[in-house]
């Protein structure tokens, strides 16, 4: 009975060392968004990757200019682009009732033309942005 104890827990052990099934490269990246000093709500955040050879991108949903992209969304390590997009209703009217009109409240420059980047490494890494609207 002791020796199956043992063998358990070294399984647990284990897989807690291998985080469940968390590569070694696998990246936490979170941080903090403002638009013109203001932290960014109801807006998403992709990282992108540069290169080709590079695992998945990464996004996450921000909250008071806060967001958090865990290890489990496989992002992985490299330079990325960063893209920021933020959807306001525009208060028109739609000839479609499902269709709710909307702008991106966000510049070209930091989602479809974005200039941003990252460097993400293994592990935890902080990543804020101060964007400007003019």
């Amino acid at each position: 009975m002791v020796r199956w104890a043992q063998v358990w827990l070294v399984v647990a052990v284990g897989l807690a060392g291998m985080g469940l099934g968390c590569s070694p490269s696998a990246a936490t990246v979170s941080g903090k968004v403002t638009l013109d000093g203001a932290p960014l709500d109801d807006a998403n955040i992709s990282f992108v990757p540069k290169a080709a050879a590079q695992k998945q991108a990464g996004w996450a949903t921000m909250a008071a200019g806060q967001y958090t992209i865990p290890p489990s969304s496989g992002l992985g390590t490299g330079e990325f682009r960063v893209e920021i997009r933020a959807l306001r209703p525009t208060g028109e009217k739609s000839s479609d009732p499902s269709m709710i009109p909307s702008k991106e409240i966000i510049p070209a420059k930091y989602n479809t033309q974005s200039e941003l980047t990252a460097e993400i490494k293994p592990g935890e890494n902080v990543k804020n942005f101060d964007l400007k609207s003019r």
